[in-house]
């Protein structure tokens, strides 16, 4: 059994289906935003990054993650955030120490989704949809060309079901 690293555009499951899998398999379950939040206290996420911008918050967010695999000695799954692909350093570390499993979920249904929590403060609030979709493609190209496996989970459905498609397009890694 080999590490398994959840990635994903914000908002697409990853951290929901990662426990899930957690305790389906037994195997572990960790959250890079839980790892980077211990490096960085008392300061929250958002304020780091506020704070201190992308690159310093990209820097802390490696080194959060490569420490947790140096320490780790059994075979884990850890939820990323949904910006880790932006971090090159940060994705071929990954690469090279399990496999990445790619939540896809198509742009328009993620939208939606993504508002409904608030406005992130990486899109343009006069142009939403566009600032959104551009950030969505330019992701998806990256964990695309990162992925051992991607599972497209279409648009939000019942979850229980959901959940068993997930299971049974992970067979061959657990």
């Amino acid at each position: 059994m080999e590490n398994l690293f959840i990635t994903g555009i914000k908002h697409s499951g990853k951290t929901t289906f990662a426990r899930i899998l957690s305790s389906v398999t037994g195997i572990p379950f960790f959250d890079s935003d839980d790892l980077i939040s211990e490096i960085i206290k008392p300061l929250i996420i958002r304020n780091f990054y506020s704070r201190y911008g992308k690159d310093e918050f990209m820097e802390k967010e490696t080194q959060a993650v490569l420490s947790f695999i140096e320490k780790e000695k059994k075979p884990f799954i850890l939820s990323l955030g949904g910006g880790a692909s932006d971090n090159t350093r940060l994705m071929e570390i990954i690469k090279k120490n399990g496999k990445i499993i790619y939540l896809k979920r198509k742009k328009e249904d993620m939208l939606p989704v993504i508002l409904k929590h608030g406005i992130p403060s990486f899109l343009d609030k006069d142009d939403l949809e566009g600032s959104f979709y551009s950030l969505y493609e330019k992701r998806n190209r990256i964990y695309e060309q990162y992925a051992d496996k991607i599972i497209d989970l279409g648009p939000y459905r019942d979850k229980k079901e959901t959940v068993m498609d997930f299971l049974d397009e992970l067979k061959e890694y657990l």
